[in-house]
């Protein structure tokens, strides 16, 4: 462990539903003076493990990081609401006033995570009035499509993404069956949830769907694919402490997604990384660290900022 950061604590939210949400808070042995809290949101199919580096990164250099597992995903059960962007934006929201509820903040999101960002403060604008900036990977103001463009192996992988939406939705069982006689090492091998034991931290990000069941992820990408994005006009509020980040290879959520949103806020500030796939933030920690790094210092003229 870094001199620079104090051991991860480990606390639980509660959902409305009553779901107990894994939240790991990492604390700088230094801390700064009027550092604003860094809120970090994993996409779906991964764990707050996500955020391992960036999360040495920024206690390093003084600031409070909040990371948590969203329900379905890493040491975070399914619960009994369904898993609809309503729902995982209540439990964000749940998450931030239950273990950060004052002094300022720096939002940042990865996919689904940063859908979950713009539903909040849609739904929640007063907290603008805490937040100094947001940092938005792979993010998109559209719905979720199969087909990622037109080119020869972006139809190859909509071929293959329309095989599996198949199966998961017709034959989540089968698929399930298939999961748990995978090697238990495997990335989409399906395993039962421990009960109890003690927990240090969010599971590998690789193993972030091992205890998710087939008809979950299926209504996860569902859920994505059919979500309306709400009004941007609270987003826009927040100027230039915008920036989209996105990996120019992305083929998850292609780059021209991130840049049409973009369009749509005409402050916020787009940043294409060259080279970079939907995994940006694994492949580019320190580049996003900073960047994070740079809106929650009490400072932020660097970018001509309002701190």
């Amino acid at each position: 462990m870094s001199r620079a950061q104090l051991p991860t604590e480990i606390v639980t939210a509660h959902a409305s539903d009553g779901t107990p949400l894994t939240v790991y808070l990492d604390a700088p042995a230094r801390p700064r003076p009027d550092a604003a809290t860094v809120v970090l949101v994993h996409g779906a199919s991964v764990t707050a493990d996500l955020w391992r580096a960036h999360t040495r990164h920024l206690t390093a250099r003084g600031f409070r990081v909040l990371r948590y597992d969203q329900r379905a995903h890493g040491h975070s059960p399914r619960g009994q609401a369904p898993l609809s962007i309503e729902q995982l934006t209540d439990d964000l929201d749940r998450v931030v006033r239950a273990c950060t509820p004052a002094g300022p903040l720096v939002l940042a999101g990865h996919s689904l995570g940063a859908l979950l960002l713009q539903d909040l403060v849609a739904r929640r604008p007063a907290l603008l009035s805490r937040v100094r900036g947001m940092v938005l990977l792979s993010a998109t103001a559209r719905q979720a499509s199969i087909l990622p463009g037109l080119r020869p192996r972006a139809l190859l992988v909509a071929a293959g993404r329309g095989l599996a939406a198949l199966a998961f939705a017709h034959a989540p069982s089968v698929v399930d069956w298939a999961r748990r006689h995978l090697p238990p090492t495997h990335r989409y091998a399906l395993t039962e949830r421990p009960e109890g034991g003690t927990v240090d931290g969010p599971p590998r990000c690789r193993h972030g769907v091992r205890h998710t069941r087939t008809a979950d992820l299926f209504t996860l990408w569902q859920t994505l694919h059919h979500y309306q994005p709400h009004n941007l006009n609270v987003l826009e509020r927040l100027g230039n402490r915008v920036l989209l980040m996105a990996g120019a290879d992305d083929r998850h959520i292609p780059a021209v997604d991130t840049a049409h949103l973009a369009g749509l806020l005409p402050d916020a500030r787009l940043e294409i990384v060259p080279r970079a796939t939907h995994a940006l933030p694994i492949r580019h920690p320190d580049l996003i660290s900073d960047h994070i790094a740079a809106l929650a210092a009490h400072g932020t003229d660097r970018f001509g900022l309002a701190s």
